[in-house]
């Protein structure tokens, strides 16, 4: 298989776009419908969707006509070449990488930025196209309104995740900055930010909540470990190694004891479905234990 192929952001299709008109080609949809798309109200469906802690978090989920664009744009962006750092949303990087590129750290420092998408407002997704990107106001301000519920990310549209980076690349592009100099690993997994190193200061931290903090995002669940195991997005690192956590080796042997008992029941092929899924898990962390050339040096 051939490796995927990026360009630089100034080579983007999305770069000094210089009309609507051309903008709705690009999206392959009429200017009429970008016009509906970016200044019509109701395009989305509002629900609560249970997390794992037992709390909820609101979901705006646009129609299929406005999906279709935003899915699009994701694509488009997509194209652009990723940072290092940057391990979701980007295809052939996974939770399992994430977690890999810190597995030689001694100390490892993690947080999650809260709200990500609810806080990342639209004059964040405005500057990004305005400013970055290079398009007038009024291009910009149009891919800001299809992108944005409520005057921030769709927390259900295909764009928010690729977008919720570039909408503060400054800021990670200071974090990253931050860890080179410092000697540390950092990794970016949508909202969870990990930095690791044979010593992460508590003076690089505070500089990175700054970075966070003078953005206007907040920061949560903060970790840290010193010569001991820990978790990193859903992958144990003990020491070199990496290692599934234990509840999901208990849910394994659930999954095996239900299918073991419901053969023939109606529910049979969801088991096996959910079984195959948790097994494909720890097949990708045992893979993730074997170093690629990339890994090395």
């Amino acid at each position: 298989m051939s490796a995927r192929k990026y360009h630089a952001l100034q080579q983007s299709s999305l770069h000094r776009m210089p009309t609507r008109r051309k903008l709705a080609e690009l999206l392959l949809v009429t200017p009429a419908e970008l016009r509906f798309l970016s200044t019509s109200q109701n395009l989305y469906r509002h629900f609560p969707a249970p997390k794992k802690d037992g709390s909820f978090r609101m979901i705006d989920d646009p129609c299929a006509q406005l999906k279709r664009a935003q899915k699009r744009i994701a694509k488009l962006l997509g194209r652009i070449s990723p940072p290092d750092a940057l391990f979701c949303p980007v295809k052939g990087r996974s939770y399992v990488g994430n977690a890999a590129v810190h597995r030689d750290g001694r100390v490892v420092h993690s947080l999650d930025v809260q709200k990500y998408f609810p806080s990342t407002t639209r004059r964040r997704i405005y500057w990004f196209f305005n400013t970055v990107m290079g398009c007038p106001e009024d291009v910009a301000g149009t891919l800001a309104n299809l992108v944005c519920c409520d005057g921030h990310l769709a927390t259900g549209s295909p764009a928010s995740p690729i977008l919720a980076y570039y909408a503060h690349i400054d800021v990670w592009e200071k974090v990253a900055s931050l860890a080179k100099a410092n000697g540390c690993v950092l990794s970016i997994y949508i909202d969870d930010i990990t930095l690791s190193g044979p010593h992460v200061s508590k003076k690089l931290v505070w500089e990175v909540k700054e970075c966070i903090h003078r953005a206007g995002l907040r920061y949560h669940k903060e970790k840290r470990s010193i010569d001991r195991a820990c978790e990193v997005t859903g992958v144990i690192i003990d020491r070199t190694e990496l290692k599934v956590p234990n509840r999901q080796h208990k849910k394994l042997r659930e999954a095996k004891r239900a299918r073991d008992r419901d053969r023939n029941s109606k529910d049979s092929a969801k088991i096996v479905g959910r079984l195959a899924g948790l097994q494909g898990q720890f097949d990708q962390i045992a893979n993730g234990n074997v170093k690629r050339p990339a890994d090395v040096g």
